[in-house]
């Protein structure tokens, strides 16, 4: 009885907890029960009458790759438009723009049928051993899970990222805990951007460093070289202090960056980081997970705004076009590179990739994860040989995970040859630049007419595009509440299937809703978001913000005005 009076009291603290989350607007759920009442019904219901959902058939798109049907029980209007009629009906398909799955490899059936005829020749090959693994690892890697395809994977790999050695994880996650809990060790320092991904804030708490020391982890101001600069230099010159009076041993600086920021989008400015870490002997680790596929040597261009890419660099070598000379030094200038190797030509292998970067000597290693634009499962770490043998001997997260299976391996290696060697990946990719010009020039032009609309009013919409040049595009729509409107009224009338990023996941007041465009997306697919985006803002803006409308009203009013 004391046991399950312990369970409960248990029970009942962490229901509090995540009462105190649903009152502040911040609790996460991915169940299908909800206490709040569905936006849907908010939706169709007006008093007695019923309102019908806003879905143009123009907002559908192909049927292909780009949508996934649901059925439900239905509230329609009757043909006298004032009796509710119940029917069990398919909701109209979302359109995705809120996955990761950039090249739309993940739904891809011309993808799907090139893993399963890999996989059918890996099983009936005749080479196959006798009591080979046919679909478990079995065991981890240091077990019996080091089979053959996973050691020839990581040799290529290792290749096609111009780094002597790669290791492969179960996850970018896993990658990211391998590295940052094997790494730093004693007296060593962690520099990370203030954005970085919660993975690599985990690593450094599992890791081996000495957590007595409160500065061994700082941030800098995200993306701003001067700043990491000013705590590189003041490290550095403490360092050297200690060493000289103390008599201890000098440890390192490791840097933590990401190529593309998840949240936001931008770019990481790849160049001055690592110049400013050989400078100052410091050590860098990229987490490349929005960079793989997405970025390469044949798409540099798209590195920089489309707004702003009327003003270009040329390679001297290659003559192609690179960044906007006067916006984006910050970034790149290929011509007074001191590292460029020019060993890789291949395209959608990362941003460092793109900036020639691979071999630069401050960079310590990258993670390439293949959730994303690679559309399976699992990642890599590219570093030394060094790098990886000390991995494979103190990464716990390696050490004690199953190996993955053969079919996840073969979906890596299939990923790979259409990202990076097949036409097909450099078409979706020129497709999702495309996209992102679009959605872009559409947005700013009707922001910029609905501020000139609201001039000379006491009160101004706040929704606000952030500079990103990337697939990932966020508008700004402060407050968890109005950011959750957006975006269910986006899901509910549109069929467009974004999500919005609240608080605390990014910091209060700059809660957004994030849009991820991609190559299954079409042209129309995104001028028709871009419409409906500046509709709701302009009823979320004057009749909630101004008036205090509760979320019925709202609804009633904007599906009136449709």
């Amino acid at each position: 009885m004391q046991l399950h009076n312990n369970k409960n009291s248990l029970l009942s603290r962490l229901q509090s907890t995540l009462d105190e989350r649903s009152t502040t607007g911040t609790l996460r759920s991915i169940l299908s029960e909800s206490k709040e009442q569905p936006f849907s019904s908010i939706l169709t219901k007006c008093g007695e009458k019923i309102i019908p959902p806003y879905r143009s058939s123009s907002l559908q798109g192909p049927k292909d790759e780009n949508h996934h049907n649901d059925e439900s029980s239905t509230l329609l209007r009757d043909q006298n438009n004032s009796q509710i009629k119940q029917e069990h009906q398919p909701l109209l398909p979302m359109i995705d723009f809120s996955s990761n799955d950039y090249l739309g490899l993940a739904r891809s059936r011309t993808q799907l049928e090139k893993v399963d005829q890999s996989f059918r020749l890996y099983t009936d090959s005749s080479s196959l051993e006798n009591g080979m693994h046919l679909l478990g690892a079995t065991g981890s890697r240091l077990l019996s899970g080091n089979t053959k395809l996973p050691r020839k994977i990581e040799k290529e790999l290792a290749i096609i990222h111009n780094r002597p050695s790669a290791l492969l994880c179960n996850s970018g996650y896993d990658a990211n805990l391998c590295l940052l809990s094997s790494l730093p060790l004693s007296n060593d320092i962690v520099l990370m951007d203030e954005l970085v991904h919660n993975s690599l804030i985990m690593g450094i708490r599992m890791g081996r460093a000495n957590h007595t020391n409160e500065n061994y982890v700082k941030t800098f101001i995200h993306n701003n070289v001067k700043d990491l600069e000013m705590k590189l230099k003041e490290y550095h010159d403490k360092s050297l202090k200690e060493v000289k009076e103390v008599n201890i041993s000098e440890g390192e600086i490791l840097i933590l960056v990401e190529s593309v920021y998840s949240m936001d989008g931008d770019i990481a400015p790849l160049k001055e980081i690592l110049n400013l870490a050989h400078k100052y002997k410091a050590h860098v680790i990229v987490d490349e997970a929005h960079g793989l596929g997405v970025y390469g040597r044949t798409n540099i261009r798209d590195l920089m705004l489309p707004e702003e890419q009327t003003q270009q660099v040329y390679c001297s070598e290659t003559q192609t076009p690179l960044l906007n000379k006067n916006n984006y030094d910050n970034i790149v200038n290929h011509q007074l590179h001191p590292f460029t190797t020019n060993k890789s030509t291949l395209p959608g292998t990362g941003v460092l990739a793109a900036l020639d970067l691979e071999s630069h000597p401050s960079l310590l290693a990258s993670v390439h994860t293949f959730g994303k634009a690679a559309g399976c499962h699992g990642a890599i770490i590219a570093s030394s040989n060094t790098l990886i043998q000390y991995l494979i001997n103190y990464a716990r997260p390696f050490i004690y995970s199953t190996a993955l299976p053969p079919h996840s391996l073969l979906s890596i290696q299939c990923s790979y040859h259409t990202m990076i060697h097949d036409q097909e990946g450099e078409d979706r990719r020129t497709k999702v630049f495309c996209l992102v010009r679009i959605f872009r020039t559409l947005m700013i032009h009707a922001l910029q007419q609905q501020q000139k609309q609201q001039q000379g009013n006491s009160t101004r919409n706040d929704l606000q595009l952030l500079q990103s040049p990337s697939p990932i595009q966020a508008i700004l729509c402060p407050g968890n509440h109005r950011c959750i409107q957006m975006s269910n009224a986006l899901r509910t009338i549109g069929s467009f299937d974004v999500f919005p990023i609240r608080s605390p996941t990014v910091p209060k007041g700059l809660e957004r809703i994030r849009i991820i465009l991609h190559s299954h997306n079409t042209e129309e697919q995104v001028a028709n978001l871009v419409s409906l985006i500046i509709q709701i803002s302009k009823m979320l803006h004057t009749d909630i913000s101004t008036t205090g409308s509760n979320d019925v009203d709202y609804v009633t009013k904007f599906s009136a005005k449709l």
